[in-house]
């Protein structure tokens, strides 16, 4: 997962993608404060692939929730921007099964 989200990032960096960027950035940011504290309590191999789903999860319920409070609060443009970011962090969740696949 880690390796997508680093190519992800290298191609944002080539396109110019700004809000992109910084997004990526800022999941790789969680990642790496995470690797800081896993590794503070004896683990050297830093965070498994579903914990880093658990940042992402975290992540985007973070992002509904300001968007919501933006929109509540009139801010339409900082909302739109909050759920861009929740798609772009989407890319990188499992794809959930749809019902013709159950």
């Amino acid at each position: 997962m880690r390796d997508r989200i680093n190519t992800s990032l290298r191609e944002a960096m080539k396109a110019k993608d700004a809000p992109r960027l910084s997004t990526l950035r800022l999941i790789n940011a969680a990642i790496k404060d995470r690797d800081i504290a896993v590794r503070s309590d004896g683990n050297d191999a830093g965070v498994a692939d579903a914990e880093i789903l658990a940042i992402l999860v975290k992540m985007i319920k973070q992002r509904q929730e300001s968007a919501t409070t933006y929109e509540e609060a009139g801010r339409l443009e900082l909302a739109e921007k909050e759920l861009a970011e929740v798609q772009v962090i989407r890319e990188f969740m499992p794809r959930q099964m749809d019902e013709a696949e159950a």
